[in-house]
């Protein structure tokens, strides 16, 4: 027989049956294996099916958030000049300019934050404008 001392770090769902889920998060006896793998959730409005906006929430796991960044990187052009090819053929490192790391962050922050949005056609990267936009 246990005792309730034996369900102390339990939740309600372990406590009430007097039985241990193992579920992370709800049962203090769930082994270390039930860890589920840490997401990040972003919030998100969407048209609900009333027709009205919503908000809602999308997970994304670390490697997912990585390759939504990885693509939008891409498209961050980098220039280099003599200097920096011959360093690179000599197998050193070359840092970016202060302008190139901004860029980065800004591409980055850009397909966090517009993840869900359709892409637009006829943006210019390096201009940062679209279309015909002046």
């Amino acid at each position: 027989m246990t005792t309730p001392a034996d369900f102390d770090g339990c939740a309600r769902a372990c406590r009430k049956p007097r039985v241990h889920t193992l579920v992370w998060g709800e049962c203090e006896h769930a082994p270390e294996s039930a860890r589920p793998e840490p997401t990040v959730s972003m919030s998100h409005v969407f048209v609900d099916y009333d027709g009205h906006n919503s908000i809602g929430f999308d997970s994304y796991t670390l490697q997912q958030l990585a390759d939504l960044i990885e693509l939008a990187l891409r498209t961050v052009p980098v220039r280099l000049g003599p200097n920096a090819l011959a360093m690179l053929q000599r197998g050193e490192t070359v840092g970016l300019s202060g302008g190139e790391y901004a860029d980065l962050a800004r591409a980055a922050a850009d397909a966090i934050l517009n993840r869900n949005a359709a892409p637009v056609a006829g943006f210019d990267v390096e201009a940062r404008t679209c279309g015909d936009a002046q």
